[in-house]
């Protein structure tokens, strides 16, 4: 759920998160079918009831300021981190995070030559993803320097990260955080900590492990920004955020099952896999989202 409109309050009523507007108007959806609350507008309270409701349905609570930008999470810490898999993440053995780390960084690559794939743009990450070490700096130079050229005149001449100016990379930063709640989310209903990552090393505030697992998912953010272009070439963040929100639950992923699977119900296999990788030591356990035959539900 986004909440979009300045001054909105938060309720509960019958099982549903009630979202009343400054007209009075309502919005309900089940307190049950909520994965995240993303705060991008001002002045937005909560009842107390409906906070801490959300709490305990493992909801991700995500606030922005006022240019979109996430800036932190409210998660219910207390009583997720599962002790066996805190231990197995504090004792992990080089191989086993080096196994680990190379099939995240391969499915991330395969994802994005998909992407290049379904543009019929010529590349060469195939050729890359042949060789058994992965080259996965020449491959991200390689692919944004494909990517962006899809913007035309308003392409960015690389990638920004932090505080963007052009408005593409601050479109993909957005995703990407609304992406990391979802992966966030996961993490901790599977009893993992999201402090002991597997590549990315733990700073003051941060959350090396959704840095992690969020990188095979970062191409269907790529992909859900360029549906957005087709139809927005003007590309304001303002109607990005809603059609974001919208994409992301539309999206219907490919994870090693018989059906496809909503994007965020992805995301939950993919971190469950993860854990019990974890858990019993073996990577044979990991389940990858693959943006190959990715659709969109209307």
């Amino acid at each position: 759920m986004h909440i979009l409109n300045h001054g909105s309050f938060i309720g509960i009523d019958r099982g549903c998160l009630v979202c009343t507007l400054p007209d009075k108007t309502e919005k309900r959806l089940p307190l049950c079918d909520i994965l995240a609350v993303i705060i991008a507008a001002r002045g937005v309270s909560f009842s107390g009831e409906s906070f801490s409701r959300l709490i305990e349905n493992n909801a991700v609570i995500m606030h922005c300021d006022s240019s979109y930008k996430p800036i932190g999470y409210s998660i219910g810490l207390h009583r997720i981190v599962h002790n066996e898999i805190f231990e197995t993440q504090m004792n992990m053995p080089p191989y086993f995070r080096a196994a680990l780390w190379n099939i995240i960084l391969r499915a991330k690559s395969e994802n994005q030559a998909c992407l290049l794939d379904a543009l019929c743009k010529e590349h060469k990450i195939w050729r890359y993803l042949e060789k058994s070490d992965l080259a996965e700096g020449n491959i991200a130079r390689h692919y944004w320097k494909i990517f962006f050229k899809s913007f035309g005149k308003n392409a960015p001449k690389k990638r920004e990260y932090q505080n963007a100016e052009n408005p593409i990379n601050g479109m993909l930063n957005y995703c990407y955080a609304v992406m990391s709640a979802l992966v966030h989310r996961s993490i901790l209903i599977h009893g993992l900590s999201p402090v002991l990552g597997i590549y990315h090393r733990y700073r003051f505030r941060s959350a090396p492990l959704v840095y992690d697992l969020i990188e095979p998912l970062r191409p269907f953010c790529d992909y859900i920004l360029l549906r957005y272009h087709k139809d927005n070439p003007r590309m304001k963040i303002e109607t990005f955020v809603k059609h974001c929100a919208k994409d992301l639950l539309k999206a219907r992923i490919d994870i090693s099952s018989a059906r496809k699977l909503s994007l965020p119900s992805a995301v939950d296999f993919y971190v469950s896999s993860i854990s019990k990788a974890y858990k019993y030591g073996d990577t044979k356990y990991i389940k990858l989202p693959s943006l190959r035959g990715v659709s969109f539900e209307e």
